[in-house]
């Protein structure tokens, strides 16, 4: 089931889907499956994030615009705002994938899709694709350390293992707003230079608009950045991962107990 969407959107602003999207899922009758919304321009943009508070999404698009600033330099140069948010989108992302498991979105408590506008005000398209689908759903708890992170690689190979599918993928997500899960480097260094420049990008610091804690709404800015969310191939019963790679779980602040979800599905309809 294909559908285009449309909202409304505020010069630089944030507008919630998660109601529309539960909305398709619904009619749809789809009980087990996959949502893929994506977003075909080029100055907007699409991440999982908090929905409780505001000022919550006024930091994000702060930070985002302090690291990428709107400057007239641009080599492709059509106005600052449309040049300095075709990179931004670039950088948070322009297309999410959400499991679907007991006829609902797969969404921790505090969790919600947004779009983000890096020019507007403009009537933006969204489109989405609802895959019915068989899949095996596994999940583990976690106790993290305060701006820690865990490496899942094992576990997600032993749900691939025990699902007894030989080919199609995984998809890995978590649900909570101020953790990530990464794809990258797996040693104890590499995996320690990845959190230290996502803090440099997103400092810790006490003038952030949500007021609960300054790791909490610093948290909040770096798993939009991150992402909640990764897919692999899965291939002749193995996970397709490169040999120095791993899936990180990034904790952003804590210590916290964490839950995180691997579905396995089959590459047949």
């Amino acid at each position: 089931m294909f559908t285009r969407e449309y909202t409304e959107t505020e010069f630089k602003g944030c507008s919630s889907v998660t109601q529309r999207l539960n909305e398709l899922v619904e009619e749809s009758g789809i009980r087990e499956g996959l949502c893929v919304v994506s977003v075909p321009e080029l100055t907007t943009a699409l991440c999982i994030t908090s929905f409780w508070d505001r000022r919550g999404l006024d930091d994000l698009m702060d930070e985002i615009d302090r690291n990428f600033p709107a400057r007239v330099n641009y080599k492709s140069q059509i106005t600052p705002f449309d040049s300095s948010g075709n990179v931004k989108a670039a950088v948070v992302g322009r297309n999410l994938t959400l499991l679907i498991h007991e006829g609902k979105l797969v969404l921790g408590s505090s969790q919600g899709v947004v779009l983000l506008e890096f020019d507007g005000p403009r009537r933006r398209p969204f489109e989405v694709q609802l895959i019915e689908k068989d899949l095996k759903l596994y999940k583990t708890g976690i106790k993290t350390r305060y701006m820690g992170m865990c490496n899942m690689t094992e576990w997600v190979r032993s749900c691939v293992k025990d699902s007894g599918i030989k080919e199609g993928f995984c998809h890995i997500s978590q649900l909570h707003s101020t953790a990530g899960v990464i794809l990258c480097d797996a040693t104890e260094k590499g995996a320690a230079d990845i959190m230290g420049d996502i803090e440099k990008m997103v400092p810790t610091r006490a003038d952030f608009k949500h007021r609960e804690t300054a790791s909490d709404a610093g948290g909040h800015v770096k798993t939009a950045l991150t992402g909640s969310q990764i897919t692999l191939p899965v291939h002749e019963g193995e996970l397709v991962i490169g040999e120095r790679q791993g899936i990180i779980f990034a904790e952003f602040d804590g210590p916290r107990p964490r839950t995180v979800y691997a579905a396995v599905i089959p590459d047949q309809v």
